[in-house]
């Protein structure tokens, strides 16, 4: 079996199956070759001329051929037209006839198009049959009745794989779409520089857990600041800045739960919503984190960074929405930057520090 014959199935039981439909016989082979013999061999090349001809009298299919291809086009269309209804039974003219819905495909021909120069074609072979044609036992009936079986074949394969290809182009297509939503989704949620969530995917998150009314199984907010962040900047300039919120970055992610959210807030400001947490708890996850970043060390370009951060610390209450335990939040922020900095301070509440 041929190539094209495996990639669409068609074996010969399909084969089989098609040629029945269409009721070409073993018989029919004697037909083809009297075709041949007296009609098609002698007369392909003006068949062609003819057909293109009509081809080009018609925008829809002038703007499709190039006038430096349509010398090989017409050696390609007389090779087809001497292949016409020969060995129709065998993969090879199987094939052959699948190849050609590809062809058609990648040049632009629409399934309408095609089906009307078709048409066209047909007419021009069976104009080449004599009134009253008669030889070797095959009259001009038997020539007429087998070109039509072996046009409607030959559209048959082709269409198939045209369409096959343009259900592909589809699925490619709508594969462009779904990874760039994918790609356009990680541009919306992801901040590129240290890979955490961005503040609108945070805020989101936040007011829909809100709105859910999480807050029953406690919800806490966490906002914290590095501490002279513009002096880590200044003093060892733009890309260690960014170094040392990368790795604070992946502080923050390792020091919480999988289901909670940690976003870049803007700048060197940061987020943590937690989930199904306590007060107390989450005034023990910031001093840890508070703690871990305060111990760490940046090493940027031979340099050793050392810095630390202040944080507020704000509980959702029943009445809350998230822009109240926003402002809560940021108040205790503030807070703790006015008692010094590098501590935690809940909102209306107690200040941690060293």
């Amino acid at each position: 079996m041929s190539d094209f014959c495996k990639i669409y199935a068609m074996d010969i039981e399909r084969r089989a199956s098609l040629l029945g439909l269409l009721e070409l016989k073993t018989d029919d082979h004697k037909v083809a070759e009297v075709l041949h013999r007296v009609i098609l061999d002698k007369q392909s090349d003006k068949i062609v001329d003819d057909f293109y001809d009509y081809l080009l009298q018609h925008n829809e299919y002038a703007l499709l051929l190039e006038p430096d291809l349509i010398p090989a086009l017409k050696q390609a269309q007389a090779a087809y037209v001497r292949s016409f209804g020969v060995d129709f039974d065998s993969s090879d003219y199987f094939d052959y006839r699948l190849r050609i819905g590809l062809a058609h495909k990648r040049v632009g021909l629409t399934l309408g198009l095609y089906q009307c120069a078709y048409r066209q074609l047909q007419q021009l072979m069976l104009n080449e049959i004599p009134e009253n044609f008669m030889q070797d036992g095959v009259n001009g009936r038997d020539l007429c009745c087998f070109i039509h079986k072996i046009t409607t074949l030959d559209m048959a394969l082709a269409i198939e794989t045209y369409h096959d290809a343009l259900v592909m182009d589809i699925q490619d297509e709508l594969d462009n779409v779904y990874f760039e939503k994918a790609a356009l989704r990680e541009r919306v949620q992801t901040d590129s520089l240290t890979g955490l969530f961005t503040r609108d995917y945070g805020l989101a998150i936040l007011k829909k857990l809100l709105i859910r009314g999480e807050v029953e199984n406690d919800i806490c907010l966490i906002l914290l600041d590095i501490d002279f962040f513009k002096l880590v900047n200044d003093t060892y300039g733009h890309l260690a800045g960014d170094e040392v919120l990368r790795q604070i970055g992946k502080l923050l992610n390792s020091a919480v739960r999988d289901f909670d959210t940690v976003c870049r807030f803007g700048g060197e400001e940061f987020m943590i919503v937690l989930r199904h947490t306590t007060k107390n708890v989450a005034m023990k996850v910031a001093e840890r984190i508070r703690q871990s970043i305060s111990e760490n060390i940046v090493q940027f370009d031979g340099k050793d960074i050392q810095v630390t951060i202040s944080q507020g610390v704000a509980v959702a209450q029943s009445e809350s929405d998230s822009m109240v335990l926003l402002n809560k939040a940021d108040a205790a922020l503030y807070e703790a930057k006015a008692q010094g900095r590098n501590c935690v301070v809940m909102s209306g509440a107690d200040v941690i520090r060293d």
